[in-house]
């Protein structure tokens, strides 16, 4: 049976401060009324139950996460204690799995990303799942690349398998720098490395035995179900112990046999304020604004106001945001640094 993984326990820093900590990205609502976790559940209810569906989020958000997704029952949300990034998450949610039916397979989706073609995006899908039942491999969806994006990892796709529209992945390409983009664009072959991954949950759990020992080590002190009286005290442990490491660091880059459907279904991960600027519709000046925000003689700007009005006036190229809260001005281009931004405010204890 397959089974869909939400991993949303992040709050998308760059996107401060219309995004923060008691208001994370996948609780706002970016491209229509829904919120983002909110549609990252109904895309893949088609191709899984809902029921079933894990959702990894913090402690501090289960509550928020289970009144926005009634349909997953309260047990399956699962409040992680502390941060320890994804490889831990969804090595937990093998576990729990694979404990309840050793013929899983898993479905590993972030609650942020935005998705354009709802059905591609399930036949892409649909696809990766029969390859890790087939081959018993690790698979990842590849976003076939429309630009040289210089803030995703990219995916180079080898020899073609068995399996139409399904290859070996040949390497993993860290984030790159402009020039070594636009090769890869050139290139062709190279896709952007979505975080979607698909495959068995036990094929997964021997994966992580293989490469992170200590996270499996950690891991055989989970005994019991999210229903049963000592899950959250076993929870607690493992979070205490468990390495912090993403799971493309910590598995995707070690493991061999590792396949790759390339996909294009108009994906998004809305990691920074110029992406914000690529889903809302902009004007005939290449500005986008939102909310009561106002822009004169500008180009190329980002103007979003949630309280009072914001003016821009004879600017290019700049980041204006409002909030209750707070307000940001940046170039549009240093937008990828608003992190910095959130660590100096939390050095102070404002975040």
């Amino acid at each position: 049976m397959t089974y869909a993984v939400i991993l949303a326990g992040g709050w998308g820093e760059r996107l401060w401060p219309m995004s923060t900590r008691t208001r994370p990205k996948q609780l706002l609502s970016l491209t229509g009324e829904s919120t983002l976790v909110s549609n990252t559940l109904l895309r893949i209810a088609p191709v899984v139950s809902l029921s079933d569906a894990l959702v990894m989020t913090s402690v501090a958000l289960k509550e928020r996460m289970a009144a926005e997704l009634a349909s997953v029952p309260a047990h399956r949300i699962i409040g992680e204690p502390r941060p320890k990034n994804t490889a831990p998450a969804i090595a937990l949610a093998a576990k729990l799995l694979a404990a309840d039916d050793p013929d899983a397979v898993m479905v590993v989706l972030p609650a942020d990303h935005v998705i354009r073609d709802d059905d591609n995006f399930r036949a892409a899908i649909e696809l990766a799942v029969a390859a890790a039942e087939t081959k018993r491999a690790l698979v990842t969806l590849g976003i076939r690349p429309t630009r040289p994006e210089t803030e995703y990892g990219y995916i180079k796709a080898g020899s073609a398998s068995d399996l139409d529209g399904v290859f070996d992945v040949e390497s993993f390409e860290e984030k790159p720098d402009r020039r070594r983009a636009e090769g890869f664009l050139e290139a062709g072959g190279y896709f952007w490395n979505s975080g979607i991954f698909i495959w068995r949950a036990d094929v997964f759990l021997a994966e992580v035995a293989r490469s992170l020992p200590g996270a499996a080590a950690a891991l055989s002190g989970v005994s019991c179900g999210p229903e049963d009286a000592g899950f959250d005290d076993e929870l607690v442990r493992f979070y205490e112990t468990v390495e912090e490491i993403s799971v493309d660091y910590g598995i995707m880059e070690k493991a061999d046999g590792v396949l790759v459907v390339p996909a294009g279904f108009g994906w998004d991960d809305v990691g920074a304020w110029p992406a914000v600027a690529r889903i809302w519709p902009g004007d005939d000046d290449g500005n986008t604004v939102r909310g009561d925000a106002l822009v004169i003689d500008s180009e190329d700007c980002v103007a979003y106001s949630e309280s009072g009005t914001v003016a821009v006036l004879g600017m290019s190229g700049v980041v204006v945001v409002r909030t209750p809260d707070a307000t940001l001005v940046c170039p549009k281009d240093r937008a990828r640094d608003v992190r910095r931004i959130v660590e100096a405010l939390r050095t102070r204890g404002e975040e």
